[in-house]
């Protein structure tokens, strides 16, 4: 799963550099508290790189298992019981993510009929950061049913 590996790393960088911007604009905000000017448009942009930063790092965290979860209950379970459990949730996880999907693009659709406030930019591309989400979680699980299939588990994939 060559591909799974370099979709890894690219979601890391993009993740990484997003977040760089994020904090950023952030400390750019702070400073200009002190400041007698200031740009309005630091906390709408500040917003809409999060939202995109969570939607490219929540797949690879729910690739690296890296969710906080109660794990009382799967401690109690047995190693075939508990991979059983874990792929029902991914297929859980796939069915929300197919249901965000379609809901996504319509919310998309109906972004194409304003712009931001401030940073004056489409709401359309905002609001793809949805289908995005859906589409990323969409492939991880269906790498991670694969990968159950296959006998292979993310650490030995991962670098």
């Amino acid at each position: 799963m060559k591909w799974a590996d370099t979709l890894d790393k690219t979601l890391k960088c993009i993740a990484g550099g997003l977040f760089v911007i994020l904090l950023g604009v952030v400390v750019l905000q702070i400073v200009l508290r002190y400041l007698p000017f200031s740009f309005i448009w630091t906390e709408e942009l500040t917003r809409y790189l999060f939202v995109y930063t969570i939607a490219v790092a929540a797949p690879l965290a729910l690739r690296r298992d890296e969710f906080v979860k109660v794990d009382l209950f799967l401690r109690i379970l047995s190693a075939k019981n508990r991979k059983i459990y874990e792929s029902v949730i991914h297929i859980l996880i796939l069915i929300f993510s197919v249901f965000l999907l379609v809901e996504g693009i319509r919310f998309f659709a109906l972004g194409t009929l304003f712009s931001s406030p401030t940073v004056g930019v489409l709401m359309s591309y905002i609001y793809a950061s949805v289908p995005l989400l859906a589409v990323l979680l969409i492939v991880y699980c269906i790498i991670f049913i694969l990968d159950q299939r296959n006998g292979r588990k993310p650490e030995e994939e991962s670098s």
